[in-house]
Order: C-alpha cells, then structure tokens, then sequence
C-alpha cells in the first residue's frame, strides 16, 4: 500500500518525489502526470512557490542530516501549515506536507489529524483521503480504508497512486474472499491508470499480482496472464533503467506454482537485493529457506521481514520464526514467538502443536542430568490443547492423529521409565542380596580358614615337658654313714 509524503514544487506541477510507506515502492516516472493533488484549486503564485522551496530546501537538507528531532518535526509542519495559511488553497499542498512531516517522524495520529483538517476545508484534495486510507489499512480497519481509497479516486479522477491503492485494496478483499465484482473492478481501475501512464510501476505490480491470486484461486490461465504482465512490465521498465522489487517476488510465486523453488528462491533473493526490506520476498525466502533447512536465513529473513508493521500481526510470520529458532536450538527464542503467534490469533491451533514439538523433541530429548517428567508433560498438554482446539477440521486431520500419537508415545514412556525403575529396584535389591551372601560365603570361608590354620599349627608343636623332679641325693647323703672301724 502506498502513502504520498513529502511533496515538492517542480516548473509549474505538483510533482510527487517518492514514497511507499508499507510494501510497494515508486509509481509514476513523470512529474505531475496525474499524481495527485486538486487540480481545480488555483495556481499557486511564484511568490508562494518561492516560500515553499525555502521551507522544503530546509526539510531536505535537516533530514540529509540524519533522522529528525521531535523539535524540527514540530518547527517543519508548522512551517509547511503557515503557508497555506499565508496562501490559501493554491498551498494546500504545503498543508500536506505538515501532515507528511508527522508521518514521517512516527507521529501517525498528529498526521491523521492534519489529513483530516485538509478534507474538511479541501474536499478535492486527493492525497489526504489516500494518506487516511494508508493509515486505516496499516491498522487493519480495510473497510474504512478502501472507503478513503474510493473517495480519493472521486474527488480527482485522474490520480494514480490513490487509484493504485484503491485496486490493491479490493485486490486484498479479492485474495481472501474471490468475488467476481472485486476483481473486475480492481482490473479497471488498475487499466485506467496503465491508460493514463503506461510505464506505471504500480499499476503494473497490482494488476499482476491480481492475476496471480486468481490464477490460483480461480481460474490457472490467469497464471499465465500474471506471467504476461510481469514479463512485459520488466521490459517497459527496464528501459528506464528502473527494476521493481515486487515483480520479481510475483515471478517467484509463478515459479513455485511450477514447484521450481530453486528457481523461485533466485526471484525472491532478488527482489529483497532491490529492496532489502521487502516483506513478502524475505517472507517467501524464509519458507524455501526451512523447506531447505536453512535456519539461520530463514531466521534473517523473518526477522527482516517483522520490520513491517503487517508483518507483526502476521500470525505465519511468527510461526516461521519459531521454527527457525527451533532448528537453531535458541529454545527460548522459539518458545516465544510461538507464544506471540498464539497472541495474534487465539483460535488458530497450529502454535500449540509446534510448542508440544518443542518440549518434546528437542527440549526434552536434549535434557541433561537425570531424567525429568516436567518436560514431557509439558508436551503432552500442549499436544492436548491442540486435538481439543482443531477439532474435526479436515486441514488438521493429520497433525491431530500425530499429536494423539505423540500422546500415548508420552504415556507409554512414563510407564516403561516406571517399569525400568522397578526393574532397577529389583536388580539393586538382587544385588545387594548378592553382596550380603557373597560376604557372608566370605566370612564363613575364612573362618574355616582359621580353624584349619588353627588346627596344623597345633599337631607340629612338641608335647608338653615333663614336670621337673629334684634330683635324688647319693646314698650316703640319705642316711648318715656310719663310722668308721
């Protein structure tokens, strides 16, 4: 969707420079062909585009400078806002230009305000309507948007880039809801404006992405007319030496629908060489990327992608990234933009099973230490909530056998680690049993042992001896001798 900022004064037309706040960039390679702006209003006079040359050589050359202060945002779109007070109608585009400041500057409500001042006092002034409707759609509020787009195309007929905005917005209506009504009207507005300006770069990436969401929506020859409009589109801009980053993301898509991804990855990697911040090219990157199992660009390439406001409430986006995460071990990462995917959209079931694949496969099966319940179980709630929330849906028929699978895989695990345990009780118990038996064997082995040492030194020792007697006195000291004759 494309928003006009800050427009200049060049020869005597409105010239709109650049622009594109969310996806599509450029537009019209001629100044002041049917841009935008009033065209009933009077010219403006040479003193007034003097001024406003001042005021707009200044913005120029601060945000040459780098980003702007909240000060020089204020001081510019007061200064952009005292010339149409100076000069009235003939400036309402400086009045514009004070609200483009704030958008610039990330102030979208004081931006909102501006634009809707401009389309009380100056009901012509198209910009204004389309910028709102920019606003409304960055905010998801489609219906009011294309209200905005369609009120900016009727107070000037011969603008574009509200026209460009006003297709794409039913072209959005068309690719959720394919209505025969929505696409013939995106086709002629998108027609109109390749009438007025047939090098239109977004006319041109519009109407080929309108062909390709029918093409496989609807009808596939309209694949090949999207083939046709990007085809002829790459030559009418190359000779302006001008390349469009979302042609080349709609040649990538055509390529997938012919199950070319290495192909279709080359188209997308060149849109995103282009504009580096092209959200659907990094998106699509991102999912050939984990079709490769190449997660560290998938990771880049979601994380890129996220910087568009969409992309944040892009419940895909988030579940992309949590896959990727997973398959860089960054668990906790993964965890949480599952979790935020679930934020962005309550009833959609799919977060829930990745998170049971999470704890299960990897958080759970790269545990260490010992062994923890906790995990599991965790697993098999996630997988529990997800069979409960998908329901009979046919488009998660599979997931939801797999999920109840992974169930009774959980459950059985739980009893075989509470049979191992037994089982391990029982050895630990055997084996002590053992250890008792084998040190009672022990014990009785060595005290047969002693007794038989015991018993051999005993019969090799000498009797005892024989009790000592005092040795007998001779006869004569028995009795007295008797004396000598």
């Amino acid at each position: 969707m494309r928003t006009q900022r800050i427009v200049s004064l060049m020869a005597l037309s409105l010239a709109l420079f650049a622009g594109g706040a969310c996806k599509n960039k450029g537009g019209s390679r001629n100044p002041g062909a049917g841009g935008g702006g009033d065209a009933s209003v009077a010219k403006p006079s040479a003193e007034a585009k003097a001024d406003f040359k001042k005021v707009a050589d200044r913005y120029t050359a601060a945000k040459a400078s780098g980003p702007l202060s909240a000060a020089q945002c204020e001081s510019f779109s007061r200064e952009f806002a005292n010339l149409y007070k100076d000069y009235g109608s003939s400036m309402t585009i400086a009045w514009f230009n004070a609200g483009a400041v704030w958008e610039e500057c990330k102030d979208i409500g004081k931006a909102e305000e501006i634009y809707k001042q401009i389309i009380a006092k100056e009901p012509k002034f198209d910009l204004a309507f389309n910028n709102l409707g920019v606003i409304y759609w960055n905010r998801k509020q489609e219906s009011t948007a294309l209200d905005y787009f369609k009120r900016a195309v009727a107070a000037n007929p011969r603008t574009t880039a509200p026209r460009n905005n006003l297709a794409a917005a039913l072209r959005n209506e068309y690719s959720s809801s394919p209505k025969q009504d929505d696409f013939e009207k995106a086709e002629r507005e998108l027609q109109t404006v390749l009438a007025v300006d047939s090098s239109n770069r977004l006319a041109y990436e519009n109407l080929a992405r309108l062909y390709y969401d029918r093409g496989r929506l609807k009808d596939k020859s309209y694949l090949l007319l999207a083939g046709l409009v990007v085809d002829q589109a790459m030559r009418v801009l190359k000779e302006e030496n001008v390349e469009s980053s979302d042609l080349f993301n709609i040649q990538g898509l055509l390529l997938m629908e012919r199950d070319n991804q290495v192909d279709a990855l080359k188209a997308f990697k060149k849109a995103a060489q282009i504009e580096p911040n092209h959200a659907d090219a990094n998106m699509n990157i991102a999912m050939i990327s984990l079709r490769f199992r190449d997660y560290a660009q998938a990771e880049s390439s979601l994380k890129t992608a996220l910087k568009d406001g969409r992309q944040k409430k892009n419940i895909e986006t988030y579940l992309g990234l949590g896959v990727a995460e997973r398959g860089l071990r960054k668990y906790k990462d993964a965890e949480a933009a599952f979790k935020q995917a679930m934020e962005i959209n309550g009833a959609d079931p799919r977060p829930l099973y990745n998170l049971g694949i999470l704890y299960q496969e990897h958080i759970a099966a790269t545990q260490e230490g010992e062994f923890s319940k906790t995990p599991y179980e965790t697993a098999k709630g996630y997988f529990e909530k997800f069979s409960s929330k998908a329901g009979g849906a046919a488009e998660y028929k599979d997931a939801v056998a797999d999920a109840k699978s992974r169930i009774e895989n959980i459950n059985q695990l739980f009893k075989d680690i509470e049979e191992m345990k037994k089982l391990e009780a029982e050895a630990k118990k055997m084996e002590e049993e053992a250890k008792r038996q084998e040190e009672e064997e022990r014990k009785r082995l060595l005290e047969l042992e002693r007794k038989a040492k015991a018993a051999a030194a005993g019969s090799a020792a000498p009797p005892p001896a024989a009790e000592e007697k005092p040795a007998e006195k001779p006869a004569a000291e028995k009795k007295d001798a008797p004396a000598a004759k």
